[in-house]
């Protein structure tokens, strides 16, 4: 078996699988190898659902990816669903799904507040469509929302929800269809050390040694015990996730837009309005618990505050949503200032990483996919990765 590739990725989940994809139909000899099968429960991309936006409050470097990002995901639906028969029913794993719904997402926040007024510039510099809404204008709309003065919302009604574990799938099979090469469950125990030639890029798995031109890192959360180096500024976080009964005429889709909510400082939670009649999906973006690296990560409920944080924030700005019906934990991969770190390891010829995705990485990951596999192949790439740079 030959065991030479243009590229290897080492981690299939969201930046991975993208990246894969997209080297794949560039022609390039891609290998992709993930420590489990894609979509799966151990990571960053589970739970169903996440939001997509494009106004940012980190800066111009995000609204463009973002702006770019949703542009490929309609072009990743209708690629996916081209898929013919019965080549699609062998990778794709059944008919196509779809993979992004418009609901619309309001951000709300004390009035005059950054968290507001940066996005409100977003809009205004990249053309977003927006409205900015005070307290009674957003529980006209959506009496389902309990806010008062000073609170405030802008709501971007194009942006909606992506089905994440649905973008796995299709980036997964159109990867296969293009000709990659998938090892599902199968753990990268090491890369080799730096050095001249061959051996540089050398990716050793319990059974076999794979060699590339170049190796693309996309641990997500436990990207630190591949890239030891950048241990200490990527920190796996142990994240709940619940989803409450609420009446789907308050907060069904069609009747309630996704949203995220800045009750204070750095105090944020998010939410997604009952996609499927399986309730209404609530998180918090801050706070957590460090994951510890080679220990499983406690289930849902093993925390008391897993259930009480969220059943708080519904009492406070959610009313008719009060009974958690089921519960969920997922990892972040959190980077300083959750800014990501995409580039060419320091020191490292030829290994690259994408990661520090911080909890708000999936919705952008059909863009950075894209990028990294220009710079991968070619050096160069329509969008502007260098404000997510390593070093510094």
């Amino acid at each position: 078996m030959n065991h030479h590739y243009d590229v290897i990725v080492v981690g299939a989940g969201s930046f991975g699988m993208s990246a894969g994809y997209h080297l794949a139909k560039s022609g390039v000899k891609v290998l992709l190898i993930d420590a489990h099968n894609p979509p799966h429960e151990s990571g960053s991309h589970h739970g169903q659902t996440r939001i997509f936006r494009t106004a940012y409050t980190m800066g111009s470097a995000y609204a463009a990816l973002a702006l770019r990002a949703g542009e490929l995901w309609t072009r990743l639906a209708e690629e996916a669903a081209a898929i013919q028969e019965p080549t699609r029913r062998h990778i794709y794993e059944g008919a196509p799904q779809e993979l992004f719904r418009r609901t619309g997402v309001v951000s709300i926040g004390h009035s005059g507040s950054r968290f507001l007024q940066a996005k409100r510039e977003s809009c205004e510099a990249f053309r977003i469509a927006h409205q900015l809404l005070d307290a009674s204008e957003l529980t006209a709309l959506w009496p389902g929302f309990a806010v008062q003065e000073p609170m405030a919302g802008l709501y971007e009604p194009d942006a909606g929800v992506l089905f994440s574990e649905a973008v796995i799938r299709a980036s997964k099979a159109l990867a296969l269809h293009y000709g990659a090469r998938f090892l599902p469950d199968t753990r990268v125990v090491r890369l080799a050390a730096a050095g001249a030639g061959e051996q540089a890029r050398a990716v050793h798995t319990a059974a076999a040694v794979y060699y590339a031109d170049r190796v693309l890192v996309c641990g997500g959360a436990w990207a630190g015990e591949l890239v030891t180096e950048l241990a200490d500024r990527i920190r796996p976080t142990r994240k709940a996730v619940g989803w409450f009964d609420a009446p789907p005429s308050l907060y069904g889709h069609g009747s309630f837009p996704a949203f995220i909510v800045n009750t204070g400082g750095s105090e944020e939670y998010y939410g997604i309005p009952d996609m499927d009649g399986g309730g209404m999906k609530l998180g918090r973006h801050n706070g957590g618990e460090a994951a510890v690296p080679g220990l499983p990560v406690p289930p849902f409920g093993t925390r008391p505050e897993d259930e009480a944080d969220l059943k708080r924030f519904a009492q406070r700005y959610l009313p008719g949503a009060q009974r958690l019906n089921r519960g969920s934990v997922c990892l972040y991969e959190n980077a300083p200032d959750e800014h990501f770190l995409i580039g060419q390891l320091p020191g490292r010829p030829g290994v690259w990483l994408a990661g520090g995705g911080s909890g708000h990485g999936f919705k952008f990951s059909s863009a950075i996919g894209e990028a990294l596999g220009e710079l991968l192949t070619t050096g160069r790439s329509r969008c502007d990765l260098s404000a997510f740079r390593i070093e510094g």
